[in-house]
């Protein structure tokens, strides 16, 4: 029985702008946050505990580290990074080959998702592009990309030279950025087994019809009138699942057992949607907001646990997600993550790698709506774990930071940590990109990658 189940349930483009990037950077970097010096005896000791990789594909340490458990989390501190990108997917070949995990859970909406574990399980008949492509919501380009493209199609082999029988290796998706489309989906699931249920999901969702089905107009009207809440109407229509006041599997052995889980968590996704926008614009506090979405994540990942028996799980998110908040400054402005949950639910189940870079190019957008493009990253702040590590002159290394005491208490000095996502603003560097952290506290490892580039796209013909 898994461990966690009995705790529970264009170049020169590029380089004119490196050339404004240095000029941006010493202004951004000529702050007054102080500088915490780090003896040759100290940087000694973190250079004899690293462990130097050749190539994303020396992962034996990696995979030896982890050893027996059942939950692995692997973050990153760059969404659009190639070698990010390259390391997980090798970390996760081995963890499914050697150690049999069957589930990778990404920080991407279930429809999109849902669509690509159909696509890896040989049930529906597109290829791999297609099924990337399926997804249209903002920043889809986190996924379709030529290395999530060839991930995909490496999976589907494996699961398809798999015995009869045996459980494949499953991919869903945590995040909650697809009301729209969620909606959709359960009312085309009721379609199929009741007339009724429509009419009434129909007539529940259609709450959010007088703003245009915007959640965003929404949550502004309700701030004015609380009368206008649509609460009432998405909770019900997800209780229907979870009470089974709709033909569900546990009493009807003809329904789809797989078709009904999926169509229930799209009623969790409109039902956690609308109460975290109406929660972001009662209270105004971005901090609630953010606990809701890695709380949703949370729900969704033991959800997901109970559909599929308990599988051993890998977990795929940025730093901010998967590191514990507690060792952040989330720790002060009352937020969580699900990094902080699976601890508290699963205790030493839990294996996190943190991934950290120095400079590069990364792929990133300028704000939520605009289109991804290929950036230069400054070089990390001079107070950052990222140039501690840096001027080790390793360029590419794994660190155990529990291996001695007197490490993890150097590596958990307040440190400056990059963090940047779907968005990347330089000339806002520090407010935007950075929080302190304690290291060794918020991860159990972390991979280290000099200078990196930026995730491929895949263009559409």
């Amino acid at each position: 029985m898994p461990l966690y189940r009995r705790v529970f349930l264009p170049s020169l483009l590029v380089m004119m702008a490196a050339a404004f990037l240095v000029d941006v950077q010493r202004n951004l970097y000529s702050s007054d946050i102080p500088f915490i010096p780090v003896t040759a005896a100290q940087m000694a000791l973190v250079k004899h505990a690293v462990i130097p990789l050749n190539n994303p594909d020396d992962n034996q340490s990696i995979v030896k580290l982890i050893h027996n458990k059942p939950l692995v989390l692997i973050g990153d501190s760059t969404h659009g990074t190639h070698e990010f990108y390259q390391q997980r997917i090798n970390i996760s070949k081995q963890l499914i080959l050697k150690k049999n995990f069957k589930s990778i859970l990404l920080e991407g909406d279930w429809p999109n998702v849902y669509t690509l574990n159909q696509y890896v399980q040989s049930l529906i008949p597109i290829t791999a592009e297609q099924a990337l492509q399926a997804g249209k919501s903002q920043g889809a380009w986190l996924w379709n990309n030529q290395e999530t493209l060839k991930f995909l199609q490496w999976l589907r082999k494996h699961n398809q030279q798999l015995p009869e029988g045996e459980q494949k290796v499953s991919l869903y998706g945590l995040d909650i950025y697809s009301f729209t489309q969620s909606k959709q989906l359960v009312i085309d699931y009721l379609y199929d087994y009741s007339p009724q249920a429509v009419q009434q999901a129909s007539h529940r969702y259609q709450c959010f019809a007088r703003f245009n089905n915007d959640l965003h107009r929404y949550a502004k009207a309700l701030k004015n009138n609380e009368a206008l809440s649509c609460e009432a109407m998405v909770v019900e229509q997800y209780m229907d699942f979870t009470a089974c006041r709709i033909s569900c599997p546990d009493d009807n052995a003809v329904i789809d057992r797989e078709a009904f889980f999926c169509a229930q968590q799209n009623a969790l996704v409109v039902k956690n949607s609308e109460k975290n926008i109406r929660i972001q614009y009662m209270t105004g506090d971005d901090t609630m907001s953010w606990n809701e979405r890695d709380q949703h994540m949370m729900e969704s990942f033991m959800a997901t646990a109970e559909h599929l028996n308990y599988p051993k799980t890998i977990i795929w998110a940025h730093n901010s997600h998967l590191g514990d908040a507690r060792a952040t400054e989330m720790l002060h402005k009352n937020q969580l993550n699900i990094g902080q949950l699976l601890r508290d639910n699963f205790g030493r189940a839990v294996f996190s790698i943190g991934m950290l870079t120095y400079s590069g190019k990364v792929m990133a957008a300028d704000d939520w709506h605009s289109p991804a493009r290929l950036k230069v990253l400054l070089n990390a702040h001079n107070n950052s774990n990222e140039a501690l590590f840096h001027y080790l002159n390793i360029p590419y290394f794994l660190l155990n930071l529990q291996q001695s005491s007197e490490l993890s208490q150097l590596l958990n000095r307040k440190r400056l940590q990059r963090h940047v996502g779907v968005i990347y603003r330089p000339q806002d560097e520090m407010a935007s990109h950075y929080t302190y952290t304690h290291l060794a506290q918020q991860f159990d490892a972390i991979i280290f990658i000099d200078v990196t580039s930026a995730v491929t796209p895949i263009t559409n013909k």
